[in-house]
């Protein structure tokens, strides 16, 4: 079973729900349109000049077909959309005609002001597959450790369904707005009266993943580790301390190191290293054959769906590689602990169940056993028979269904001590991470990597 990113899916982590408020509430939800300066606000490549603007639209004018913008050279848009204050972006909806002109593909920049063409061939902060959307239902999670700080957002629109022209309708923003001018900042939530059980649990607060003033600094590693791959450009959250303990943390489809170093930050110990490499960029045929960061490729999301055996063998032993150059730099295996969301989780399990060095724990957050089918037998040499694992998954993922998480439950329990693995679900919380799953993530890395 295959899966995802600090979101999974299609377009890399990066799936989409319908959201089943009632429509006054979607509208309270969709209100950070007024929180654009729209005056500076531009869209490139558009067919009649001002017509970018005019998709940013109250929530009852979503299916106003009077006001669009359609490209003109091309099938490209790009929106660069300057806010007011600051921006936690939680979610996108992106609608257009139900024919060929609407947009395939969205991808999302945060903060760089007057962005070109030319520099949408950088890596973008979140990248999604779109489905056709007449009627502005479906929408697009943004990964929130991205997003939890955004001044400037632009919004690249590379293709549609096969039309010479691509045609937008609506656009809709929903997230928390904190006024720029103000020294002590007043969030306004547009959530309106969130129920910790409901939605709103799939997001991460900012007290989650924003690095504090005495926050180490976020480093790449380099110099000696250029013998190892994953290494040479790592993101790495040092210790305040010596370093007695290392957590390796791997991302999900489509993201980088980046999107979990400040969530790493933020439950970190003194004297734990999290290091947060960065998947390679390969095609990923669930993806259409696009490239994007992919620690293996991924052909569907099924129990059943075919998987690219060569390709997470050779990944588990690049992670193997990180290991062994941690504890020949002084920091034992059994203080090593692997962890990961959807497909980086995924990888963290086989790379643990495989491994013949003793392993801390594997904490495997929205994720599945890669070839499951191969065990037990898969873990015959291998010396983690007795490894904790801490399983958590979303009882509303609509990417890796919690069903897979609890079969896969289930499976690891006949490879190691059926005691030694937990599974947690959270009410409410889609394919992304909430505060009380960071929590219970921070316990377990503290409990399994006491101070010494």
């Amino acid at each position: 079973m295959s899966g995802h990113g600090h979101g999974h899916g299609r377009g890399g982590g990066h799936g989409c729900c319908e959201v089943d408020h009632e429509p006054a509430e979607r509208g309270l939800e969709y209100g950070l349109y007024r929180r654009i300066d729209t005056e500076k606000l531009q869209c490139l490549n558009e067919s009649r000049d001002g017509d970018g603007k005019l998709v940013f639209k109250p929530w009852d004018q979503r299916t106003d077909r009077e006001k669009f913008v359609e490209s003109d050279a091309d099938e490209e848009l790009l929106f660069n959309i300057p806010f007011t204050g600051s921006v936690k972006l939680k979610g996108i909806i992106i609608s257009g005609e139900d024919d060929e002109s609407h947009p395939a593909e969205m991808r999302l920049y945060k903060n760089i002001p007057q962005m070109s063409f030319d520099d949408t061939s950088r890596e973008p902060e979140q990248a999604f597959r779109l489905n056709r959307d007449a009627l502005a239902e479906l929408e697009y999670p943004t990964k929130i450790a991205r997003f939890s700080n955004v001044n400037h957002l632009s919004i690249h629109i590379p293709r549609n369904f096969g039309a010479d022209s691509t045609r937008v309708y609506y656009i809709g923003l929903r997230g928390e707005y904190a006024e720029a001018h103000r020294h002590e900042v007043t969030i306004c939530n547009y959530e309106a009266a969130a129920n910790p059980a409901d939605h709103k649990v799939e997001t991460i607060t900012p007290q989650t993943h924003f690095i504090s003033a005495s926050a180490p600094p976020l480093q790449c590693m380099c110099g000696n580790n250029m013998s190892v791959p994953l290494l040479a450009e790592a993101v790495t959250v040092s210790g305040t301390e010596k370093e007695t303990a290392a957590v390796i943390f791997l991302h999900g489809l489509g993201d980088t190191g980046h999107g979990w170093s400040d969530a790493m930050t933020s439950i970190r110990l003194p004297y734990v290293k999290y290091i947060c490499p960065h998947a390679p960029r390969i095609p990923v045929t669930l993806n259409m054959k696009m490239t994007m960061p992919s620690w293996f490729d991924l052909m569907g999301l099924s129990p059943e769906s075919p998987e690219d055996e060569a390709g997470i063998k050779r990944a588990a032993e690049n992670i193997k590689a990180i290991i062994d150059h941690e504890t020949k730099n002084g920091i034992p295996a059994n203080r090593v602990l692997l962890g990961g969301f959807s497909q980086g989780g995924a990888l963290s399990l086989y790379t643990a169940l495989t491994c013949q060095q003793q392993l801390a724990g594997v904490v495997a957050l929205s994720c599945w056993l890669p070839l499951h089918k191969t065990f037990p037998q898969a873990a015959s040499g291998s010396a983690n028979k007795d490894i904790h694992i801490l399983q958590c998954h979303g009882e509303m993922d609509p990417m890796i269904p919690v069903q897979f998480g609890a079969m896969t439950a289930e499976k690891l329990k006949t490879i190691v001590n059926p005691q030694k693995v937990s599974f947690r679900t959270y009410p409410g919380l889609m394919h992304s991470s909430c505060p009380q799953e960071m929590s219970d993530v921070k316990n377990f890395i503290e409990k399994l990597l006491p101070r010494i």
